[in-house]
């Protein structure tokens, strides 16, 4: 779950950095896994966190604690109601591509989302239908219901990483390995080789499919997506790892040098 939602959510739905050939691979790998966050909440508030990385207004600001993060949708995240239309129509534009239905600004204003509610429901309903049938059929209610419940700490503990990947709101840059000083993201080794989340290198390139860029940055979710690409499914990607080597190419520091931490 964790690749799946940098594949689509992170690279894909906020940062559009690949693109698919046709809407029924959009589909499949927006269904890969379980659904549990609607693309609104996540797109949103992402395109913020990327404007205002760890300052005030940043709905994931490491330096205002561990609670702030995990909190975030609950005591301060909430929806502006009150966009006007050329600002709701701009906002909608950031998810315009990723296969969701969108209310029109009469609808917004009476819902206060992006989204029809009906629409999200149905969508989660049916997807969760089809992943129980699938683990039912496989090994009963004992799996279905033990990997839903395996989703749902998936759900909770990933509100942990921004603020664990931000150095626990402390600069905690390694020299040779984290390159982008803007902000407090640092490269952990733990979510980069099980998730593709090299998070210092993306907050480096955030466009870009690949945020892997050297040798033993694992990097999952690139993988998917090159593999699609060489499968006909994505049509075209963007790869900043040539960019990043020819720029940074003599502070690298080998890897005997340096020792990424571990933290989730």
């Amino acid at each position: 779950m964790g690749t799946h939602g940098t594949i689509w959510y992170h690279r894909y739905c906020t940062h559009k950095s690949y693109t698919f050939s046709h809407p029924f691979w959009r589909f499949l790998t927006k269904h890969l896994v379980i659904r549990t966050v609607p693309e609104e909440t996540y797109v949103i508030s992402h395109h913020v966190h990327h404007a205002k990385a760890d300052q005030p207004g940043d709905p994931y600001n490491s330096k205002a604690g561990f609670l702030y993060c995990m909190l975030a949708e609950i005591n301060h995240q909430g929806i502006n109601k009150n966009l006007t239309g050329p600002d709701y129509d701009k906002t909608a534009t950031m998810l315009s591509h990723a296969g969701v239905r969108l209310n029109s600004y009469r609808q917004y204003r009476y819902w206060g989302s992006l989204t029809p509610p009906l629409n999200a429901m149905i969508n989660c309903i049916l997807n969760w239908t089809a992943w129980y049938l699938i683990f039912y059929f496989c090994g009963g209610h004992a799996l279905a219901c033990t990997l839903f419940s395996a989703a749902m700490f998936w759900l909770i503990f990933i509100r942990a990483f921004n603020y664990t990947g931000h150095g626990k709101g402390k600069d905690k840059h390694v020299d040779g390995l984290d390159f982008d000083h803007r902000s407090l993201a640092i490269n952990q080794s733990r979510p980069g080789l099980l998730t593709g989340e090299w998070h210092n290198n993306h907050h480096l390139y955030p466009g870009s499919a690949r945020a892997g860029f050297l040798p033993y940055q694992l990097d999952l979710a690139w993988i998917y997506i090159y593999c699609m690409f060489k499968m006909g499914a994505v049509s075209s990607y963007h790869d900043s790892k040539k960019e990043f080597l020819r720029k940074f190419r003599d502070k690298i520091a080998a890897p005997k040098e340096i020792q990424p931490t571990t933290d989730i």
